[in-house]
Parts: structure tokens; sequence; C-alpha cells
């Protein structure tokens, strides 16, 4: 063998040396990088989230704790027949596998209902009023109605007896009263927000009592 085919041949073992060399490192690398990633995802440590409704929230800290995950509320909703504090929803659901650490979103039975402002509906029919109250969740509406010129129109909102002013706030779903006109005494006096009828128009007697009369006797 020369000493220039020598020097190709040892030339071209470098070249395969360092190819594989490269190949090998590239590999390892590729092999390290998917055990980092098995790691810091915590492969094969799933967790099945339990099912948590109808539960008090209390109870179902306790069982989350025990499987490494939290729970968070995010929402509350009132209602009259349910027991407060009660578990409505859940987010993920009952089944599904999550990672430790995972909070768990949870919706409950509020113990309070929530408050409602009542807008101003002063001169409102109370066709309209209804409609409008409706709207914000009050279904239990009753009418009063108070002696005026024109009927139909409504004068203010009770809550409890109470005359609301304009965005008090109330119990959601609370029952209201409204009071409206009902147009059957044109000449009641209104006399501080309050209407007062007349006695002898009550009565069907139109005559003035006292000084004015007509005595009979003179006849």
């Amino acid at each position: 063998m020369s000493k220039k085919q020598t020097k190709i041949s040892f030339f071209s073992d470098g070249i395969v040396k360092n190819l594989l060399l490269i190949i090998a490192s590239g590999i390892l690398l590729i092999i390290l990088a998917l055990l980092l990633l098995n790691i810091y995802t915590r492969h094969g440590q799933n967790v099945i989230v339990p099912a948590l409704e109808n539960l008090q929230i209390e109870e179902a800290n306790t069982i989350l704790k025990g499987k490494g995950l939290h729970a968070e509320i995010v929402d509350s909703v009132y209602h009259r027949d349910a027991v407060p504090g009660a578990i409505i929803d859940q987010t993920p659901k009952a089944g599904n596998k999550v990672k430790e650490g995972r909070a768990i979103y949870l919706t409950i039975y509020s113990k309070n209902p929530q408050m409602i402002a009542v807008p101003e509906l002063a001169d409102y029919s109370s066709r309209q009023a209804s409609a409008l109250l409706n709207s914000l969740g009050f279904n239990q509406i009753s009418i009063q109605e108070v002696p005026a010129e024109y009927s139909g129109l409504v004068v203010a909102v009770e809550y409890r007896g109470k005359r609301l002013i304009a965005e008090e706030k109330v119990p959601a779903g609370s029952p209201l009263t409204l009071v409206v006109t009902s147009g059957i005494l044109a000449d009641s006096l209104k006399i501080d927000n309050e209407y007062i009828v007349p006695p002898g128009r009550l009565s069907g007697n139109s005559q003035p009592e006292g000084d004015g009369g007509i005595d009979d006797s003179f006849f």
C-alpha cells in the first residue's frame, strides 16, 4: 500500500468516526430531553377527578386534598329551597384525568340571595313596570291601586310595606308591590305623595255641609 493510499484511508476513517460521534451525541441529547420532559410533565401521575356535586364545600376540600387537588369557588347561585353551600357544578367533570395540584372549579348554592337594584318606575305603565321587574328576576308582583285622574300608571314600588327609592337593592326574587293609579276618582287630592279622597265623594253626598246648607224649616 502506498503512502498516499494510507493517508486517504486514515482520513476516511476519521470522517466516519466523527459522523458516528455526532449521531450518537444527537441520540443522547434526544433521550435526555425526553427524560427531562417526562419528569417535568409528571407523566403517569394523573389523578381521576372525584364526583363532588351535592356535597358541602368542606367535604369536597377534604376529598380533593387527599388526591393532591384543591377547590376554587367561581360562582354561587341562590335558590330558596336549596341547601346552602351545596355544590351544583364542577369543572373538570367527575372521571376526567388531571395533574396533581390542579384546581377544581366549583359552583355552589349561596347562603344569601343576590341583592338586585330596583330601578325608578314612577310614571311607567303597570305592564311595562311588571315586564322590567320580571326581567330582573322578580316574579311575585302584586298591584295596589290608588285613586288618581289617570289609570294604570306606577306611583311607587314597595317591598314589605316600605316604599323603595330609585336603585334601592332588595333580595333577588322578593315579592314586590306596584302602587298603581286606578283612575276612578278624578278629583282625588295628592298631598305629600299620598292620595286622599274627599269624604263627600266616597259617601255620594255632593252637598257641602256647614253654613252653606239650606234650612228646610225656613219654609
